[in-house]
């Protein structure tokens, strides 16, 4: 069993000259270190970057930018999957990061995680 905290995300979409927007409030479907699967208010064309903020239990990270794989109509919301985008410009791993995402990954339900091998 891992954790039983909930996991709490919000968006932040890129506007003008690539400026991050007022975060929008999600809900986490499905989260592994990697990605995320999440439904919100707005439509993200696939491709497009936004920011990412988490927080579960006394672990949180903000601003990951992450690329929008799908999104998809679902009822008055959309359904997006995100990959995280964990690179420096140097082109290495942000390893705080990877570790920050760990973490978050062991202190969220079953329910939500997601197998990493279907990343």
């Amino acid at each position: 069993m891992q954790g039983g905290h909930t996991l709490e995300v919000s968006i932040r979409l890129l506007g003008m000259f690539g400026r991050p927007k007022k975060p929008i409030p999600a809900a986490v479907i499905k989260f592994n270190r990697y990605s995320l699967v999440f439904n919100c208010t707005k439509k993200v064309k696939a491709g497009d970057f936004v920011y990412i903020n988490l927080k579960a239990e006394l672990h949180s990270l903000r601003e990951v930018r992450a690329r929008i794989e799908k999104c998809e109509a679902c009822g008055r919301h959309f359904q997006l999957r995100a990959q995280f985008v964990l690179e420096r410009p140097d082109k290495q791993p942000y390893r705080e990061a990877l570790s920050i995402l760990a973490a978050l990954e062991q202190a969220v339900p079953d329910a939500i995680l997601s197998p990493l091998h279907t990343q």
